[in-house]
């Protein structure tokens, strides 16, 4: 007789009900660092320590979350983290934890090399990004988030002096859902772009004087710059929000613009009247425990009490519902008894064709697929 595993005996508060009636938006783990690999548009990997946040939604009626297991998860994650490797990332953590969204929000610094504007002396500058990831059913949606540093310098100040302007360092931030793939080099380079200049780590005194005079021909409030940065990025935005900050180098306050920006019907809308964006991949069919997650949540039970109902713990379902182990068949028809189904049509669901369905099907081919069907 094979032992109890000690885990299966300790006690899950996590999965106990709650009976307070006030569902959470979202719950789970804020700041983990962890390191990870992104890809920049040359095909090169960089080596980068994220930091991570991961939250799923929580029904009123459950009363909390497992934390760890949204470590265990991520833990399988020692490499690319992109647009392509998110969904399924998204997935195993809402399988794993039987919520019906949740969220990643992954940031990082990313590098570019630059190369000074007349010297031509290569140095790496540092850029802030962050993926935002959010799964809801079966619909996926992702955010690029891009911040860019560059220099504005003031038409109102060139225009009132005899000699010079005053300048400053910009943030530009921009979060975008895009119409097709961007690399965050695109961002970077449409951004300083609409900038007075761009900004260099490493410059020599003829780069200096470059940068100097190209700021001083493009003067740029802040209002100019939002706007200029929307006006190049949306031809490849669904969506869209634009900061700028300036820190005023004659102020002890900075001047600051947002916009949010929306496509609909093929015009810029304000957001919110646009409808929401469509998923970026086809819903996928559902497995035998994601169809489980499924009936539970609309039963509104946690995973204990499902468990408990089945003859199984919830850490065992939680791994079912997970695709990470399989539900013995003796326990079929305790779940087609807890959901309301015939024990046939949760062991085909399973992949199991029971005998009498089999039985079924040789004598009735036709009757039984309208039966499948119904």
């Amino acid at each position: 007789m094979n032992a109890i595993p000690l885990r299966d005996l300790l006690p899950d508060h996590a999965s106990h009900a709650d009976d307070r009636g006030i569902p959470i938006d979202r719950v789970g783990i804020k700041g983990l660092r962890w390191p990870i690999v992104v890809w920049d548009r040359a095909n090169k990997a960089q080596h980068v320590v994220a930091e991570i946040d991961a939250t799923v939604s929580l029904p009123a009626d459950v009363k909390g979350t497992h934390m760890s297991r949204f470590v265990e998860v991520i833990s399988g994650v020692r490499g690319e983290l992109s647009l392509h490797t998110l969904p399924d990332l998204l997935g195993q953590i809402q399988r794993r934890l039987g919520a019906p969204a949740v969220q990643l929000d992954v940031r990082f610094p990313y590098f570019m090399e630059r190369l000074a504007p007349v010297s031509k002396v290569a140095s790496l500058m540092e850029y802030g990004a962050a993926f935002h990831a959010k799964l809801v059913g079966d619909e996926f949606d992702f955010v690029l988030e891009v911040r860019v540093p560059v220099t504005t310098l003031c038409p109102c100040s060139k225009a009132v002096s005899e000699r010079g302007a005053h300048n400053q360092r910009s943030w530009v931030d921009v979060w975008i859902r895009s119409q097709d793939f961007l690399w965050i080099e695109d961002i970077v380079e449409a951004v300083e772009s609409c900038a007075s200049s761009p900004l260099f780590a490493l410059l020599k005194r003829e780069d200096e004087k470059w940068v100097t005079e190209r700021a001083y021909d493009n003067p740029r409030f802040v209002e100019d710059l939002i706007r200029e940065v929307t006006r190049t990025l949306e031809s490849r935005a669904r969506w869209m929000k634009v900061s700028v900050e300036n820190l005023e180098s004659i102020h002890n306050h900075s001047a600051w613009a947002e916009l949010e920006w929306s496509r609909g019907g093929g015009e810029a809308v304000l957001l919110g009247q646009g409808g929401n964006p469509p998923p970026l991949r086809p819903p996928e069919p559902a497995s035998f425990g994601a169809w489980i997650a499924e009936r539970r949540a609309a039963y509104r039970w946690s995973q204990a009490q499902l468990g408990e109902r089945i003859g199984v713990s919830a850490s065992l379902l939680s791994k079912v519902e997970a695709g990470e182990r399989h539900l013995a068949q003796e326990r079929f028809g305790a779940l087609a008894e807890a959901l309301g189904e015939s024990e046939a049509r949760v062991s085909l669901r399973a992949g199991v064709v029971p005998a009498a369905a089999l039985a079924r099907i040789q004598a009735d081919p036709e009757g039984f697929l309208r039966w499948a069907g119904s």
